[in-house]
C-alpha cells in the first residue's frame, strides 16, 4: 500500500560514518544509482513507504565540509539548497564526534530541519565515550537518535523522529555559532551589501554566503557576481580580508574554522566523558601491525593474493556451471533452427559472443565481493597509507592509489574521474595515465580465460597475483618516467583519515557486490552485444563459394580468413607476429579498444565460426586447449598486451574530459600505451623464446 504524503528526506555525512549502511537499512533493494545533473559524482536514490508516507532517500556524497574545494561538497550543498529536502538526516560516527561535527555546523548555517544519527554508537561505548545525548541535543538545537547501521538498530526510530519533526511536533532552536567580535563585524559588512542587491542570491541564505565569501569561497564569488552591486562586495571583501588578517596574523578560513571546532569542543566537553584510555582501542592495537614499515607490505600483498585465491577457488564451479548452460542454450536453439545465416547469428554471433562473456560473471561477482570486504572494514584506507611511501619514490601521489583501486575493482571509468581527489593537475594526469594499467572487472574474464586454458588449474590464483604485481610495476614504472620527462614538479603531501575497523555487514556487501556486478550485466545486454553481432558478420560476410572435396575445417577457415574481418586481420598481422600472435589475435585486441570484455566475446565467434569443430569443444577454453596456434608462451605475450594498451573508448572520453578536453594528452594516452604494451609483449615472447620456453 502506498502513502498518500510525500517527503525528501537527504542523507549528509563524512566518508566512513556508515552512511551507505543506514541508506540501505531504510532503502533494501528499492535505490537507483545515477548521476547529479552536469556532473559525474554518483547519485544514490532510493524509495520506502513508512505509515503513509512516501518517502524518498537521497544518500549525499560524503563529505567533511561543504566548502567549494570537491565536487563532491558541491553537489552536496547545492543539493540542499536548491532542491530543499523535507529533512536533512545528518549521520556522525559518534566514536569520533569532534571531528564529524565540524560539517553539522555548516549544515546548522543553512536554517533547514536536521536530525541527528549518533551512528556506531556501540564502537564509542566501547572505546569507552559515555555521551548524554539529551544535554548534546539541548546544546545543538537538534533532535538526536542514536543508531547502529551495522546491526539494523535506530532504523526505525530515525523515521519516526524525521517524521515528528517535520510535522512539528518536535521543537527546534536556531544555534548561532559566535565567531568572535571582528569577524562577525566583517561579516555584517558583508551581508549590509548582500542585502542592497535586487538579485536574488540563488536561495543561498545570506549569512551562509556571507561567511563562505570571507572563507574566499570560488563558487560563493561566482554567485555574487550576478549581483547589480558586484565591485562593491568585491570590494569589501577584500577589505575584511585584509583586517582580519592584519588582526589574526592568520587566514580569515582558518579562524572560523578554529571558532567551529571552539563551539563543537565547547559542546563534547559539557555533553561527552571519555571513560577510557583511547590510545589503547583495537584499531590502533591493529594499526601497529597493518602499518607497520616491515610488516604492511607484505600484509597488503597478502591481502591481495587471497583475494584472487578466494576469487579463483570459490567461483570455478559456478563459472563451470554458466558455461554449460550457455551451451545447452547454443544446442537448444541449433537443434531449433536449420543451418543457415539465422542459426549462426544466434548460436555462433549471440550466444558464443555475449555468453563467453557471460560465462565469467560470477567469478566477477566473486571478486567484487571479496574486494568490498576489505572495502568495508576499514583496510583499503590502510593500504593507501602503506602503499604512499613507494608510490611517491615513483612520482605518484599517495592519493593515487584510490583511483588505481577503483579501476581493480570494478571499472577505468569511475578510477579517473576519482582522479578529482588530487589538487595538482600534474599529479591528476600522471594518475589518469597509469590508472588504466590496472585489471578492471572488464579485463578479468580475458585474463580468467587465458590463465584457465594454458595454466595449472591450482595455479590460477598465483597467475592473477603475478599479473597484479606487474600491473602495478608497470604503473609504478609510467610514473616514474612521466614525472622526469613529462609531468616535473613536486610531489604534493599526502594525508589521509584512517577510518576505524568494522565487520562488514553481509547485507552491505551483497549490495556493494550486486551494483558493480549489474554494471558487468548491462554492458555485456548491449555495447558487447552489439560489438558480437558487428564481429559476427565481420567474419560471415562476404561469404564464399563452397567447392566439393573441401573439408568442413578447411571451409570454414577459409571463410574466417577471407571475409571482412579477416582481412583486416591479415593486414595487421605484421604487427602483432613478432609478439607471437596471429592476425586473429589482432581482430581480437582490435575489437577491445570498445570494450575489453569484447575481447573473448570476439574469440568465442571466432571459434564458433572456424576450424574448431564445436561438438569437440564444450567450451571457449577448450576450444583455445584445442587450437595447436596457441602455447603458453604466447598466451603470457597476449595477456601482457591486453594488460597495458589503450583503455576502452568510453574510458579515454573521460580521459579526455577530465584531462580538460584535452587532445594531446588523450593522442599522448593513446601511443604511450600501445607502445608500453608492444615493447612489453615483444620482451616476454622472443625473451621467453630465447630462454627454451616454447614458442
Amino acid at each position: 500500500m502506498s502513502g498518500n504524503k510525500k517527503l525528501t528526506i537527504a542523507l549528509a555525512g563524512n566518508p566512513n560514518c556508515g552512511k551507505s549502511t543506514i541508506f540501505n537499512n531504510l532503502t533494501g533493494s528499492r535505490q537507483h544509482v545515477g548521476n547529479y545533473p552536469g556532473v559525474t559524482v554518483e547519485k544514490k536514490e532510493g524509495g520506502v513507504v513508512y505509515k503513509d508516507y512516501n518517502l524518498t532517500i537521497v544518500d549525499l556524497p560524503g563529505t567533511y565540509s561543504l566548502s567549494a574545494y570537491s565536487e563532491d561538497e558541491v553537489v552536496a550543498r547545492d543539493y540542499i539548497v536548491k532542491e530543499k529536502p523535507d529533512v536533512v538526516v545528518h549521520i556522525l560516527d559518534s566514536s569520533n564526534l569532534e571531528r564529524n561535527l565540524y560539517l553539522y555546523t555548516q549544515l546548522a548555517e543553512f536554517d533547514v530541519p536536521i536530525v541527528l544519527a549518533m551512528n556506531m554508537s556501540d564502537i564509542a561505548e566501547k572505546k569507552g565515550h559515555s555521551i548524554d545525548y539529551n544535554e548534546l541535543s539541548r546544546l545543538l538545537g537538534k533532535p538526536i537518535v542514536k543508531t547502529v547501521g551495522s546491526k539494523n538498530k535506530g532504523t526505525e526510530d530515525l523515521l519516526e523522529t524525521v517524521l515528528k519533526l517535520y510535522d512539528g511536533r518536535i521543537k527546534i532552536e536556531k544555534i548561532k555559532i559566535d565567531y568572535g567580535e571582528e569577524i562577525e563585524q566583517e561579516l555584517k559588512n558583508i551581508i549590509k551589501l548582500l542585502s542592497k542587491s535586487k538579485k536574488s542570491l540563488n536561495q543561498y541564505p545570506v549569512k551562509w554566503i556571507a561567511i563562505k565569501l570571507l572563507e574566499n569561497d570560488s563558487l560563493a564569488i561566482d554567485v555574487i557576481k550576478k549581483l547589480s552591486n558586484e565591485e562593491e562586495i568585491l570590494d569589501q571583501i577584500e577589505k575584511s580580508r585584509h583586517h582580519l588578517k592584519l588582526h589574526f596574523e592568520d587566514d580569515p578560513e582558518v579562524m572560523i574554522a578554529d571558532r567551529r571546532y571552539g563551539f563543537i569542543s565547547g559542546a563534547c566537553t559539557q555533553s561527552v566523558r571519555i571513560t577510557v584510555e583511547e590510545r589503547h582501542d583495537l584499531s590502533d592495537q591493529i594499526d601497529k601491525i597493518i602499518l607497520n614499515r616491515f610488516l604492511g607490505l607484505p600484509i597488503f600483498a597478502a591481502v591481495m593474493y587471497g583475494i584472487f585465491k578466494f576469487t579463483f577457488t570459490f567461483s570455478g564451479p559456478v563459472v563451470g556451471w554458466f558455461e554449460s548452460l550457455f551451451e545447452w542454450m547454443g544446442g537448444v536453439v541449433a537443434s531449433i533452427f536449420s543451418e543457415g545465416l539465422v542459426q549462426s547469428f544466434l548460436v555462433d554471433g549471440i550466444i558464443g559472443g555475449v555468453g563467453g562473456v557471460l560465462g565469467f560473471f560470477p567469478l566477477v561477482l566473486f571478486m567484487f565481493f571479496a574486494i568490498a570486504f576489505f572495502e568495508d572494514s576499514g583496510y583499503m584506507a590502510r593500504a593507501a597509507f602503506v602503499m604512499d611511501k613507494i608510490m611517491s619514490k615513483f612520482g605518484l601521489h599517495g592519493k593515487s592509489f584510490l583511483p588505481m583501486m577503483i579501476s581493480t575493482n570494478g571499472c577505468a571509468v569511475p578510477g579517473i574521474m576519482a582522479t578529482r581527489t588530487l589538487d595538482s593537475k600534474k599529479d591528476r594526469l600522471i594518475t589518469m595515465m597509469v590508472t588504466p594499467f590496472m585489471i578492471c572487472g572488464a579485463k578479468l574474464p580475458i585474463f580468467a580465460l587465458f590463465i584457465g586454458a594454458f595454466f595449472p588449474s591450482d595455479q590460477g590464483a598465483n597467475m592473477m597475483f603475478l599479473m597484479y604485481v606487474l600491473s602495478l610495476l608497470l604503473a609504478f614504472g609510467s610514473a616514474w618516467i612521466l614525472k622526469q620527462f613529462v609531468f616535473k614538479g613536486e610531489i604534493a603531501h599526502f594525508v589521509m583519515e584512517l577510518p576505524p575497523y568494522r565487520i562488514p555487514t553481509l547485507k552491505g556487501l551483497l549490495l556493494k557486490m550486486w551494483e558493480r556486478g549489474w554494471l558487468y550485466i548491462k554492458k555485456a545486454g548491449t555495447v558487447i552485444l552489439l560489438i558480437s553481432i558487428i564481429v559476427w558478420a565481420g567474419f560471415t560476410f562476404p561469404q564464399m563459394d563452397v567447392k566439393d572435396g573441401i573439408s568442413e575445417e578447411s571451409v570454414a577457415s577459409m571463410q574466417m580468413e577471407q571475409s571482412f574481418a579477416g582481412r583486416i586481420g591479415k593486414l595487421i598481422e605484421p604487427a602483432v607476429k613478432p609478439l607471437g600472435l596471429d592476425w586473429r589475435s589482432g581482430v581480437a585486441l582490435i575489437a577491445g579498444v570498445v570494450a575489453k570484455e569484447v575481447v573473448v566475446s570476439t574469440f568465442g565467434t571466432m571459434y564458433r565460426l572456424g576450424e574448431i569443430d564445436p561438438e569437440e569443444a564444450d567450451t571457449l577454453q577448450e576450444a583455445l586447449i584445442k587450437d595447436t596456434s596457441w602455447s603458453p608462451l604466447k598466451a603470457l605475450s597476449f595477456l601482457m598486451f591486453c594488460l597495458i594498451y589503450m583503455p576502452c573508448f568510453v574510458a579515454m572520453a573521460v580521459f579526455y574530459r577530465e584531462s580538460g578536453s584535452s587532445w594531446k594528452w588523450t593522442c599522448f594516452l593513446v601511443f604511450w600505451t600501445t607502445i608500453m604494451a608492444w615493447s612489453a609483449s615483444f620482451l616476454v615472447y622472443q625473451v621467453g623464446t630465447l630462454l627454451g620456453f616454447g614458442g
